[in-house]
């Protein structure tokens, strides 16, 4: 027997058998803990595919699931697959929410909120984005200006990362809160001690005070708009209600807490990949420069091949057997939304960025006509109330900077990566010829 290490799963050590041709991989479960794994996970997800589809990371409870298929499954099924693994995470940040409930303590309290982000009210808070994304880019424009007058022969450039992509969906989110204008500076500190918490045990600490002072913030906003209620988001979620139940005030807290956090982050990371994969791909960028309603599918797409969050944690209630593994009751289960997104099971050669691909249904989950919806927010009972949201906020926002643009490109020299919500610093450097506000 010998341990070799083959291209086609670069970090697995492989056994082959003398009179086998076919090799099977084993895995080293240290891998996934390495810096090369979260660098480029993808060879590593697609041999968790193809051969361990229900892996048991060995010495843990816990198990990954990456097929399509079966991570479609396990969100339509909160009754096994339930959500309460997600206290340990964001919910020790923003406080018990709806992330971590299951049943009909879940339903009631998302058929309380759910319809503040859908429809006609999504609509009322258009001109909110568009404002937001206009102050971002002129915010830019000026500094911008002000580095060329430094310089005249400085080319022009953005770090979508750090100029742009941040500021419109954390203002856009204050503003339909009708937060007051210093909220936007404090809450410049709060949210990345909080994101750093969500993300590190180690940061947790700092977190939980963070989200404590944005608390203790609010609490008395709360108090005033009880008593004298406006259009504002926070009004209409301390008066909406569902078979007689309303929020109670811990749980508004923790639902602006996970506003915040859950989709400022989600919509930050959005707008950057997105703008990731049209400047790999500069073909789809010229399409989409033509035709700007390209950019629909273009978020779809970008949501499939590497959205903003990775996996999503869940609990077994119950024994589950899946591809001959049985997987106890109290396992804690990885549901790998970039394993299942990329699944060639479902989508053709999809490591391969195609906004024209006839295999990606622009909804969600499995969709009609043979085609099937990206993963990326969730699906069932869970699924991503502020979707549409962030949809909209990333396809305006792109749109209207890229109107502005003149021959945009990834910086010469720099090293561009796609981005995901785990991921603390990262730089996205976009040069172009001219930019007009």
């Amino acid at each position: 027997m010998t341990l070799l290490a083959t291209d086609p799963y670069p970090f697995f050590a492989v056994k082959q058998q003398e009179c086998d041709a076919i090799k099977t991989p084993i895995i080293d479960p240290s891998v996934l803990f390495r810096t090369e794994y979260h660098d480029d996970l993808y060879p590593t997800l697609k041999v968790l595919r193809d051969h361990y589809p229900a892996y048991n990371i060995p010495g843990t409870n816990t198990w990954m699931l990456t097929r399509y298929d079966d991570v479609a499954a396990a969100f339509r099924d909160p009754e096994t697959f339930s959500s309460t693994e997600n206290a340990q995470g964001i919910g020790a940040i923003v406080g018990r929410s709806l992330i971590e409930m299951d049943g009909d303590e879940h339903k009631r309290r998302r058929a309380i909120v759910a319809p503040v982000f859908v429809g006609k009210n999504l609509k009322a808070m258009m001109p909110i984005v568009v404002r937001y994304t206009m102050s971002a880019i002129e915010d830019f424009t000026r500094k911008h200006a002000q580095r060329i007058g430094e310089s005249a022969a400085q080319a022009g450039e953005i770090d979508i990362v750090d100029d742009f992509a941040p500021r419109l969906p954390l203002n856009v989110i204050m503003d339909v809160l009708d937060l007051p204008q210093e909220a936007h500076e404090l809450f410049h500190d709060w949210y990345p001690a909080m994101i750093a918490g969500m993300i590190s045990p180690d940061h947790r600490e700092a977190g939980q005070a963070a989200n404590a002072e944005f608390h203790d913030y609010i609490e008395p906003l709360l108090e005033e708009r009880s008593a004298n209620p406006g259009d504002d988001l926070i009004s209409r979620l301390i008066s909406a209600e569902f078979e007689g139940h309303r929020l109670s005030r811990e749980e508004l807290k923790s639902f602006a807490s996970l506003l915040f956090v859950g989709g400022a982050e989600t919509t930050d990371k959005a707008i950057s990949n997105l703008w990731y994969w049209l400047l790999s791909n500069p073909e789809q960028l010229a399409a989409v420069q033509r035709d700007p309603d390209l950019l629909e599918p273009a978020f779809f797409e970008m949501m499939r091949i590497h959205g903003p969050a990775p996996a999503q944690r869940r609990c077994t209630t119950r024994e589950v057997t899946l591809h001959g593994e049985v997987i106890p009751a109290g396992a804690s289960i990885v549901l790998s939304q970039y394993g299942a997104n990329r699944d060639d099971r479902v989508f053709a050669d999809p490591d391969r960025f195609d906004i024209f691909r006839d295999d990606l249904d622009l909804k969600f989950g499995s969709g009609s006509n043979g085609k099937s919806g990206h993963l990326g927010f969730g699906l069932g009972a869970h699924f991503c109330i502020g979707y549409q949201l962030a949809q909209t906020e990333t396809i305006v926002g792109t749109r209207e900077l890229l109107k502005r643009m003149k021959n945009p490109r990834f910086k010469p020299g720099s090293n561009p990566k796609p981005i995901a919500m785990t991921t603390e610093s990262l730089e996205l450097l976009v040069a172009f010829d001219e930019i007009s506000a």
